[in-house]
């Protein structure tokens, strides 16, 4: 029986019809399913326990994953020192957050032979192992830039000593026998993690520390930036010169910049 116009249109309506239904009902169960346009805060877990952490975030549809251990001796043990993404971010239901823990202990590790390497080198080796460099100090010798010594807490130490991994240590460094002078450079603004890359990069010291609030803790510490230093950017002082800084995370105590006045020539 041969089909009629008639037919075939209403065939090809009632088809348009289910196809639509379809893919409206595909697209309802996508969005279902990946969540869209649902955003969920993730909660703060630093300081909590890893249970307190689990709850919190399972409370809110978030996995986890421990990706590290550290210690701090602030802080008790197995408490969350570190997340990411970090509190208030907006992720999707299901979102891994990454971990990193407050170990039991601390972990230990011999100090790497880094005499007669170059400064960046001994960095870039006790870095490696977990260690980290904190002042540079710059003392006259025939060779520039060849570590002569490593110290911690102001003594000499040898090759093998056992430290806390985490451990600053101080590298004595010889800067030649010129007597050359440096710029000293702009620390105002800059976190302590900046001021000691700048100090390295300019062979001067760090000197005093000063802080309006003494920080609870490193990480407290690490939210303190530069308002003041002594001496003061742009001046020359020898290689290895001590800069004094005062510290605060206060923003009102940075001064703002002064435009620069025009060179008038004199009359």
């Amino acid at each position: 029986m041969k089909a009629t116009p008639k037919k075939i249109l209403i065939n090809l309506l009632i088809f348009a019809i289910l196809s639509f239904l379809i893919i409206l009902g595909l697209e309802i169960w996508l969005r279902h399913y990946t969540h869209h346009n649902q955003a969920i805060l993730v909660p703060d877990v630093t300081t909590l326990s890893l249970d307190e952490a689990t709850a919190a975030l399972q409370a809110r549809q978030l996995r986890f994953e421990v990706v590290d251990s550290i210690h701090d001796s602030s802080q008790p043990a197995g408490v969350v020192l570190e997340q990411r993404p970090l509190a208030q971010a907006k992720v999707k239901v299901n979102r891994i957050v990454f971990l990193t823990i407050n170990a039991q202990e601390e972990k230990y590790q011999p100090v790497p032979f880094v005499k007669d390497f170059s400064q960046r080198q001994a960095t870039a080796t006790l870095e490696a192992v977990g260690f980290t460099v904190g002042n540079i100090i710059f003392v006259p010798s025939e060779y520039r830039n060849l570590v002569l010594d490593i110290q911690y807490q102001g003594t000499s130490i040898q090759a093998g000593t056992t430290l806390p991994v985490g451990t600053r240590l101080d590298l004595v460094v010889g800067h030649g026998r010129s007597t050359d002078q440096i710029r000293i450079p702009d620390f105002i603004g800059k976190k302590m993690d900046s001021v000691f890359l700048i100090a390295h990069t300019y062979s001067v010291n760090i000197g005093k520390i000063n802080y309006d609030v003494t920080p609870a803790n490193d990480k407290e510490s690490a939210k303190y930036f530069v308002y003041q230093q002594e001496p003061s950017a742009g001046t020359f002082y020898p290689v290895g010169k001590r800069i004094d800084l005062w510290m605060s995370c206060n923003p009102d105590v940075l001064q703002p910049e002064k435009p620069d006045t025009p060179f008038l020539p004199a009359n």
